[in-house]
């Protein structure tokens, strides 16, 4: 090779320096300011088996990178001001999380913001190169515990159906079930969405490496879906009758989890085993030869527009987390004259006879609380009740909606819930209705939520009017309610007696709410 031709091979190298410089400079201030974000992903990833994937999103995407090298090497990077638009909407997305505490949302936002900056510096055709490693970086966020309860419900129906069919009787009662052999219950770690988050990550690279048309990869990355929802089920149904038919001497104890990843990974093995007839083979992609000075000269003249847009972008990635620590420093002040005890309406008084002990929701992180009993002074009907949970500065205390909170209550193991659907209680209300079982209790209740004056029983609709009651320099005050009666004897009767509370209480508990809310 003589120095022209060497010369010339070093060209296209040289037209990225500039480029990924200003890149790098970018993606070190993002990483530096959206560090407790970034921090917090990787926590999770310690914390939870579901998540431990998070650990090799990374250096999948970067190998991914690797081996689109050959095309990078044919392009020539140019910035492209139209990304500083979404940045702007992902920073504004995760002030908005941050102000009412949405991790899921800070964490979506804070990620999404990398392909932005690299669209920003490097410009649409490279962009359109790297599409499927800079959007495989979402699979980092660890996102999906929202399908524990169906995937719950799904396997307790599927290992019932499919006991059913063996000819074994089973008696269901929600998510416990109970054989001649002894007894089941499907906790949270029988969802198997572990199994399906895992599938779906490693089923959509393999899509992607393996195939080439989108329909290929469409199909495959479904089978992904359904494949390990339906293999719960199996491991579900085979474990119940392996210890069935063991007497409950196998499939019970440890064996149990063992068992269930094993076949789990037997099944992932099987898939991308018949996933190889298919696959789909092209040529590999190498540089086009091109004049590499006037390549050169074209981005060295780019120069003062890569600083200028380097400079805006870091100007707009510094923007949300500067304005959230501001609004996070203001005091909001303390949760004054919420009172205390049951509330009282007209027809409505304290029990004169003895009732069980007031109850409360398995709500935590509340500035103020009250709530208790009442009847009709004519003794007819059932004592009903009602609590209300006031929060405030949810950011610094705790939130109202997570996952933490439910009224069964994350913390009372002894406690269950289960959803009813939701009833109409006038001028367009409406509340969720749940039964809750306890140790001897079982309970009616009816839950909505206050915010900003408005009631919903949406836990996105409460967030979203929180964060922007907070981005306007408001407070995020919202309240939980709960009506609930004692549901033993007549369930009807004793419901008819919630609503005819709850539609007289419910006017005067807003008036309260909202003189709380602005003192």
């Amino acid at each position: 090779m003589n120095n022209a031709t060497a010369t010339r091979s070093l060209l296209p190298g040289r037209v990225w320096w500039w480029p990924l410089a200003a890149l790098l400079v970018l993606l070190g201030v993002t990483l530096v300011l959206f560090q407790s974000t970034y921090a917090s992903m990787v926590d999770t990833w310690t914390r939870s088996e579901t998540f431990t994937h998070g650990f090799l999103i990374v250096p999948i995407v970067l190998f991914l990178v690797w081996l689109k090298r050959h095309e990078l090497a044919a392009l020539s990077p140019r910035p492209n001001r139209l990304a500083l638009i979404p940045m702007a909407v992902l920073g504004l997305a995760w002030v908005m999380a941050e102000l009412v505490d949405v991790t899921s949302v800070r964490q979506f936002a804070a990620t999404l913001m990398i392909p932005a900056v690299v669209w920003l510096v490097l410009g649409t055709t490279v962009v359109r190169v790297l599409q499927f490693p800079l959007a495989y970086l979402l699979f980092a966020v660890p996102f999906g515990n929202f399908l524990v309860p169906p995937l719950m419900d799904f396997t307790a129906d599927f290992t019932v159906y499919a006991v059913q069919l063996t000819g074994i009787p089973i008696y269901r009662d929600g998510l416990q079930f109970e054989l001649p052999s002894g007894r089941w219950s499907v906790v949270e770690a029988c969802s198997g969405v572990r199994y399906l988050i895992a599938s779906v990550a490693l089923g959509t690279l393999y899509a992607y490496i393996m195939y080439r048309s989108l329909r290929r990869r469409l199909a495959f990355v479904a089978v992904a879906i359904v494949a390990p929802i339906v293999a719960n089920g199996l491991r579900a149904y085979m474990i119940v009758m392996i210890g069935h038919l063991s007497g409950m001497e196998y499939a019970a104890g440890v064996d149990h989890l063992i068992y269930g990843w094993i076949f789990f990974g037997v099944v992932i093995f099987l898939m991308f085993w018949i996933g190889t007839l298919w696959r789909e083979d092209d040529a590999p992609v190498r540089p086009q030869p091109g004049d590499g000075r006037q390549a050169l000269a074209t981005a060295s003249a780019r120069l003062p527009r890569l600083a200028q847009a380097t400079l805006l972008g870091v100007l707009v990635v510094t923007a949300a987390p500067a304005y959230s620590e501001w609004m996070n420093q203001r005091d909001l002040g303390a949760v004054t004259d919420l009172g205390n005890g049951a509330f009282l309406v007209e027809g409505w008084a304290l029990p004169q006879d003895d009732v069980v002990a007031a109850w409360g929701p398995g709500y935590r992180y509340a500035r103020a609380e009250r709530g208790g009993w009442v009847a009709r002074p004519s003794g007819e009907g059932s004592p009903v009740g009602a609590h209300v949970a006031y929060y405030r500065e949810q950011h610094r205390y705790g939130s109202m909606v997570g996952w933490d909170n439910t009224l069964a209550g994350r913390d009372r193991s002894d406690w269950s819930q289960r959803r009813l659907g939701s009833v109409a209680l006038g001028n367009g209300v409406r509340a969720e209705r749940f039964l809750l079982r306890g140790p001897g209790r079982e309970l009616l209740a009816w839950r909505l939520y206050w915010v900003g004056g408005a009631l919903t029983t949406s836990p996105h609709e409460v967030k979203v009017r929180e964060a922007l009651q907070r981005l306007l320099g408001g407070r995020d005050d919202a309240a939980l309610l709960v009506f609930y009666v004692e549901s033993d004897g007549d369930p009807d009767a004793s419901e008819s007696e919630l609503r005819r509370y709850a539609e007289q209480a419910l006017p005067a508990i807003r008036d309260h709410l909202d003189r709380v809310r602005t003192q």
